[in-house]
């Protein structure tokens, strides 16, 4: 405990003798442009620019393509399961026993398969919004250097803004030409 006191009382007294030789304040910072606020309502834009349309589309057609594969699914197995109910009487109780084992690992599966087109869903739509958003930062920088803007924020968190710094109606209008499609792919990458 000495020793650490020492230590803080010579640490102290070199401080206050070399203060002043190499100075005390720290370099003085160049003063910050002032900011030069816009607004973006990104909701807006993503419900209504033509790659969004186009991903939600794509999306809800996959959607209504694996949902008809899975009922067909449900189907066989409503199917195998009335037939496994019927044979109960017919079949020994081993017999019996290895079907219904394997009747459940054909659920099991099925419930992969159920999981596994949900997460290819959401994979595949992340990637296609990647894309609509990365879009969305290009036209916005373009936009704020062309028109001196140093601060972009989305409208949702500005309570109150006058209508002149809104980008909206230019962003959307930037975005549907820079990117009026995107291709929802297959499956996400790795």
């Amino acid at each position: 405990m000495r020793r650490l006191l020492a230590r803080l009382v010579v640490a102290s007294g070199l401080w206050a003798c070399l203060g002043p030789v190499f100075g005390t304040a720290p370099f003085a910072a160049e003063p910050l442009p002032p900011a030069v606020a816009a607004v973006v309502d990104y909701q807006k834009i993503l419900q209504e620019a033509k790659a969004a349309r186009s991903v939600r589309d794509q999306i809800e057609a996959r959607r209504e393509r694996y949902q008809e594969q899975i009922a067909k699914e449900e189907q066989r197995l409503n199917k195998a399961d009335k037939d496994l109910a019927a044979q109960r009487g017919v079949l020994s109780p081993e017999a019996y026993a290895d079907r219904r084992t394997a009747f459940e690992k054909d659920v099991a599966e099925v419930q992969r398969l159920v999981q596994e087109r949900r997460r290819q869903l959401d994979a595949v739509s992340a990637v296609a919004l990647g894309s609509i958003r990365d879009a969305i930062v290009s036209v916005v920088e373009d936009l704020s250097d062309r028109r001196g803007f140093n601060l972009v924020l989305p409208s949702s968190g500005v309570l109150l803004f006058a209508p002149a710094i809104d980008l909206t109606g230019a962003v959307l209008d930037g975005l549907n030409a820079k990117l009026p499609d995107v291709r929802v792919p297959e499956k996400a990458p790795e």
